[in-house]
């Protein structure tokens, strides 16, 4: 089992300053660099969405790549269930930031 708690505080952070229309992209990696190397966990998540609705994987995704969209790849065995292929892949590319880019897990 990872660090819930962190993954709670980071949510809770990105949330609240993004709510007061003050996050950008480098607060955003400051913020989430804190966690590098470390074994925080979704498992955390407390369900907390901002005031537009967003959850904190679309509101990191839209500063990271704003001009990202999900694509079906045309193979749909690649998807554990083909109903789902959007959130798979939005997971994928959280997967990509969180791992990738601020070097989580």
């Amino acid at each position: 089992m990872g660090n819930n708690a962190a993954y709670s505080t980071f949510q809770h952070a990105v949330i609240t300053i993004y709510n007061r229309g003050k996050l950008d992209l480098d607060l955003l990696d400051a913020l989430a660099q804190e966690y590098r190397d470390t074994d925080i966990d979704s498992g955390g998540d407390t369900g907390l969405t901002a005031k537009d609705g967003k959850h904190l994987e679309a509101i990191c995704i839209l500063l990271v790549d704003p001009e990202w969209v999900p694509v079906k790849i045309d193979d749909e065995r690649v998807y554990r269930d083909p109903d789902e292929w959007e959130s798979s892949e939005r997971y994928w590319k959280w997967y990509e930031i969180t791992r990738g880019r601020w070097g989580w897990g």
